[in-house]
């Protein structure tokens, strides 16, 4: 079974979102990725956090829920602080193209329930929250 971790930055009304169009399709994600073998899912969203947005985060030692799909088991962790400067990073930057993009993007609370944000499951739990 695939494990994932995935992590919600809140700032100001907004919530970093990756904007993703792949496949012809459009929709978001949060930040995250899968976990390596020798990681635990609270290094792996740190990792992961630096390698698509360049932000430095600190997060919960507990993740706030889960959610198991067809893909595996995903973590969700709540930001507890962050900083550096937002740009895409690496692998994402060498994978970025017109076919298969990736766009860190600040996103109005408010406009969640208008978003095709991805698991459905998710942005169920999202609106629950903000």
């Amino acid at each position: 079974m695939r494990r994932s971790v995935r992590v919600m930055i809140i700032n100001e009304g907004k919530i970093l979102l990756i904007h993703r169009f792949k496949n012809d399709k459009e929709y978001y994600v949060l930040p995250g990725g899968g976990i390596e073998e020798d990681e635990t899912p609270e290094t792996a969203i740190i990792r992961e956090t630096k390698e698509e947005t360049n932000l430095d985060v600190s997060v919960k030692s507990e993740p706030e829920f889960e959610i198991r799909d067809d893909f595996g088991l995903h973590y969700y962790f709540l930001a507890k602080s962050f900083n550096g400067k937002l740009e895409l990073g690496n692998p994402e930057k060498d994978r970025h193209s017109p076919e298969n993009s990736y766009s860190p993007e600040w996103i109005d609370v408010k406009k969640i329930a208008s978003l095709n944000i991805l698991p459905s499951e998710l942005k169920e739990k999202l609106l629950g929250r903000v």
